[in-house]
This record gives structure tokens, C-alpha cells and sequence, in this order.
């Protein structure tokens, strides 16, 4: 089940833990730190549903610690029942985890982006499978999000029981790495096969057939009418521009900017997303354009790529292109970007009384020969 509410955005709950997940790895915020859905109005929200693009930018972050992308399943060991909110009841309350797990299954737009994420339970009498996709990521954020969705259902399974259930496989489509003995211990298996067709957790029939011991009669169909009702009503924290701006600016980051995907990743079509950005007076070209010079800015004043390195990340044919396209933005060359980004980094004072006036000529050190460069020399 989803709604329009519910496509491009997670439920704060999974948006906070996350948030904390990375505030404990002891990894640097980043960019994450900068994005409007995850201040702390947003985040002490439990209505509030957070872009999925910001969710994403948190995954690329976590990925970065010490575990890898294994952190995804690890870090859902330290998530207690209740963390996801309404989810993690609907997940551990009822008869039998089968019925239970189907039910978490069927409403996962409670928790997660059901545009993005795709679910599918199979039982054959013997077992019972939950096999997991998400969307098209960067590949370590896809490789974290596909171990964290089996963490949880696993964590989840553990709670509801009350036993140590240990599941018969664990299979993913990801290439197998020094993380094994880490994945073994956390997934208390170690029949996880990898570079599988498709990613899931498959639990024993008997596991999940058995009485749950704190089932409650006809507190799953509340449970269920409530998830219903949570899901049509729910409400982004950020307005659709906002969100196709932030799906835009990841896809920018991660080489993978086409109007194809970026539509796939806000679960619509090409040419509804032209008609969307029509209706907001805007064009594919425009906000194209717009995130390349936000990008090209950025790369200018915090970094000391050279040009053409620059001039290929952000998508353009050489340096003489770029130099046009900067030129056009600010009015100026990139090399006077660089000057005003270095100046302003300069401890004030240090320098100061050395600073040339306002509008007198940058004076160039004098080299061994006894002449400074020339200007063409200059040139970035």
C-alpha cells in the first residue's frame, strides 16, 4: 500500500535513527548537516515524512565508517522495538510472525519510500522468504540499505518470538568482501551467499508457523486500520520542488544525472516529470543547469581540482567550456573565484595590513628571474 505522500519520502522515525546512527559512528555529517528536512523541527516530528533523497545522503555518509556498508545490518541491533514507530508494532504484534511479517510487508510505506523499495514474501511449506530491492543508488548506499532491510527483519523476527531465531539463509546480489565474519556473527549464520539473484532472509517454517507469546487478539487489524490511515494521510516535510531538487543535486553527485533516472528515482515518467517541472515554471534544462553551477561553485571555492578535472565532473567538454559557463554565472574568470575563496579563508589580520586596496592590481612574487608571470601563464 502507498500513496502519494508516501513516494519520495521515509517515515522520520527510520530518518532519525539513521541521523543517530551516523552521529555515533563518528563519522562527519557532511552535506547532511545542510539539508532542510533534517533539522531538528523536522526530525522531533514523528507525522513528519523526510525526503528520501536526504535519507540517501545520510546512507552515503554511514557507509563511510569503519564496518562498510555491513553497518547496514549491523546498526539495526541497537534499534530497539518501538524505534520505527507505529512499523515495529505492526511487525511483532499478532498470532504468528508469518501473519505478523505480511503485514509489516504490505504496509512498508509506514517506514519506508514504496516507490523505491520493493518487497515480496514466498513460502513454499518448508520456509518462509522476504526478498528485498531498493532503488538505483550509488552502489554502496544500495549495498547498505539491502543489508539494513534484512537486519530489520531479522532483529524484528527476534523481538516478536522472544528466541534467538536464526535464519536458514541469508542471500544478497552484492560480491563477497572482508566483511563475511562480521555479516556471520550479526546474521548467527554463515550460509549468506553472495552474488545471489536477489537479496532476502529465509526463516523456517516451524519459526514462523509458532504462537507469538505476546500476541494480543485483534490488536494486528487495529494495528492495520491505523497503518491504512497513516499512510493516506501522510504529509512530505519539504514541497515536491524541494524534493526533485535534492533527487537532482544525488544523482549530480553520483554521475548518474539523465531525465530517465532521475524520474525512476521520483517513481514517475519522464514526461510527467517535464509536465511537473512545467507547472512550477521551470524546465529540465534550467534545473539542470542550475545544480551544474551550484556543483561547479562548490568544486571552485572548496577544493584545488584543477580545471579540467572539474570541467569533467560537472559535465563539461573542457576547460574553455567551463570558463564560459563561469564567466556567464558570475561575470569573472574561475582563477578570481579561487582568489576571493582563498582571501576569505585567510585568519583576519594575519595578512591584513598587507591586503591591496580595493580595485589596485594583485601584485605576483617575484621569481628567480627577476619578472613575474605573465598573465597568460596565470590563466587556470
Amino acid at each position: 500500500m502507498r500513496s502519494p505522500g508516501t513516494d519520495g519520502t521515509v517515515s522520520v522515525h527510520l530518518a532519525r535513527f539513521v541521523v543517530d546512527a551516523l552521529h555515533r559512528s563518528g563519522v562527519g555529517l557532511g552535506r547532511v548537516a545542510r539539508l532542510p528536512d533534517l533539522g531538528p523541527e523536522v526530525l522531533g516530528n514523528d507525522l513528519a515524512r523526510v525526503s528520501t533523497a536526504s535519507a540517501l545522503a545520510v546512507w552515503e555518509q554511514l557507509t563511510l565508517a569503519e564496518p562498510g556498508t555491513a553497518i547496514g545490518a549491523l546498526i539495526t541491533a541497537e534499534a530497539p522495538i518501538g524505534t520505527f514507530g507505529l512499523w515495529d508494532y505492526l511487525v511483532t504484534t499478532g498470532p504468528t510472525l508469518r501473519e505478523t511479517l505480511k503485514q509489516a510487508v504490505e504496509y512498508s510505506a509506514v517506514i519506508g519510500d514504496a516507490a523505491q523499495e520493493k518487497l515480496l514474501v514466498e513460502e513454499d511449506g518448508r520456509s518462509f522468504t522476504i526478498r528485498h530491492a531498493t532503488g538505483s543508488w550509488g552502489p554502496d548506499v544500495v549495498e547498505a540499505i539491502d543489508f539494513f532491510a534484512l537486519g530489520v527483519f531479522l532483529t524484528r523476527a527476534r523481538a516478536a518470538t522472544g528466541r534467538p531465531v536464526v535464519p536458514l539463509r541469508v542471500s544478497v546480489t552484492h560480491a563477497a568482501s572482508g566483511r563475511f565474519r562480521r555479516l556471520a556473527e550479526f546474521f548467527g549464520t554463515t550460509r549468506i551467499d553472495f552474488g545471489a539473484a536477489y537479496n532476502s532472509i529465509t526463516f523456517h517454517d516451524n519459526d514462523v508457523r509458532a504462537p507469538l507469546p505476546k500476541a494480543q487478539p485483534g490488536l494486528d487489524r487495529i494495528l492495520a486500520r491505523q497503518a491504512a490511515l497513516t499512510i493516506a494521510s501522510a504529509q512530505p516535510a519539504l514541497l515536491w520542488q524541494d524534493r526533485f531538487r535534492m533527487v537532482l543535486d544525488s544523482a549530480f553527485r553520483e554521475d548518474a544525472v539523465s531525465l530517465e533516472q532521475v524520474a525512476q528515482r521520483l517513481a514517475m515518467s519522464p514526461r510527467t516529470l517535464q509536465r511537473r517541472l512545467g507547472e512550477h515554471g521551470t524546465t529540465w534544462r534550467e534545473e539542470v543547469e542550475a545544480v551544474r553551477q551550484a556543483h561547479t561553485m562548490e568544486l571552485l571555492r572548496a577544493t584545488d581540482l584543477p580545471l579540467r578535472s572539474i570541467a569533467a565532473r560537472v559535465g563539461y567538454s573542457d576547460m574553455r567550456a567551463l570558463r564560459r559557463a563561469v564567466h556567464r554565472w558570475e561575470g569573472r574568470a574561475p582563477r578570481d573565484i579561487r582568489n576571493e575563496a582563498v582571501l576569505a579563508a585567510t585568519p583576519m589580520g594575519a595578512d591584513a595590513g598587507n591586503r591591496p586596496a580595493p580595485g589596485a592590481p594583485t601584485a605576483f612574487p617575484v621569481t628567480s628571474g627577476g619578472t613575474g608571470p605573465s598573465p597568460r601563464a596565470c590563466r587556470p
